[in-house]
């Protein structure tokens, strides 16, 4: 006999792994399941291709979301060629790497005014290999003014800016090449024309000639023998360096012992004057014997002239001597 299939087992069963699907797909997704986000829309005039959904959207190299949606057309005029993007941007990435003040970017006013002031979304490569796209927004001071796509404002959009790789692409197809290979050829052609202008076996017969010149000259006599004759020359001013040498330094000496001697004069000469003014302050001794030196003398000449004028009145005084008065009697 068969055994009889237990349907409560196959429904615990059942009921056990949806309820295990249910609770690690809640796992896996909770960091958006359980933070708020919000979509923005860009639109890009190059190619998406390596960009995929899931890619992240970082700000200046931090993620703080990832693409939701890749399109073709989204709410946007006829002739607008752009491709859509909607990426999600994440509260709980936002707050961990820039913190608290950094939700504003959830309110309109905010983003309008980052956008004003620069802020830009652009593609980039994560790898040269594989081409893989992600989502850079940055501020650029010297971004161009934006350009908006929506035709109704569903989402709030971010304008976009090419990449330099792209715009340094952009540059090189708008060159003209045609006409830049144009200019080289005629350059190329004036070039051949002057070179072929020029008379190559004049220029080599007077660079010929030249050296020729040059080589008479050197090997010239004259050459030779004043070069002989500046070598006695050139020993005779090293013979008179030599005693310029040794003369200079007894010179030296002696302007040097000279001039101790004319410091030792200096000094003595000093040390004269200042006795000569200690001898003629007003409180030295030396003033107040000349004076009285000095009235003597007048005294002296005084009397001098009363014994000449004596003198020449009774010149025989000399002999005689002189009178004496007579006595009454």
């Amino acid at each position: 006999m068969s055994q009889k299939i237990n349907t409560t087992s196959i429904g615990l069963f059942i009921v056990t792994g949806v309820a295990l699907g249910v609770i690690g797909l809640l796992l896996f997704s909770s960091s958006k399941l359980f933070t708020r986000t919000r979509d923005c829309i860009l639109y890009f005039n190059d190619s998406l291709n390596g960009l995929n959904e899931g890619a992240p959207v970082k700000y200046r190299g931090v993620t703080v979301g990832s693409v939701k949606r890749v399109m073709v057309r989204f709410n946007q005029a006829t002739n607008d060629y752009a491709m859509p993007v909607i990426i999600q941007l994440e509260e709980k990435l936002i707050r961990e790497r820039m913190g608290d003040d950094s939700m504003e970017v959830f309110t309109e006013n905010a983003l309008a005014q980052r956008i004003q002031w620069g802020l830009r979304a652009s593609l980039q490569s994560e790898s040269l290999v594989t081409g893989v796209l992600y989502i850079e927004i940055r501020p650029n001071p010297n971004a161009p003014p934006p350009v908006y796509h929506q035709l109704k404002k569903i989402y709030a959009e971010l304008p976009t800016e090419p990449t330099q790789i792209q715009q340094l692409m952009q540059n090189l197809a708008s060159l003209d090449l045609k006409s830049l290979q144009t200019n080289v050829n005629n350059l190329i052609i004036r070039l051949d024309t002057t070179v072929g202008e020029l008379k190559m076996g004049e220029i080599n017969r007077g660079l010929t000639n030249l050296l020729a010149s040059v080589d008479r000259l050197v090997s010239s006599p004259d050459i030779t023998n004043g070069l002989a004759a500046i070598r006695p020359t050139l020993d005779q001013y090293r013979d008179l360096g030599a005693k310029l040498a040794g003369r200079v330094d007894p010179l030296a000496d002696s302007i040097t012992n000279s001039l101790a001697e004319a410091d030792r004069a200096l000094a003595q000469f000093r040390g004269a004057a200042d006795n000569l003014r200690a001898l003629l302050a007003p409180d030295a001794p030396l003033p107040n014997d000349l004076d009285q030196a000095l009235q003597q003398l007048s005294g002296a000449v005084q009397s001098l002239s009363v014994l000449l004028d004596f003198l020449k009145q009774h010149p025989n005084a000399l002999i005689t001597g002189r009178e004496r008065p007579l006595k009454k009697p």
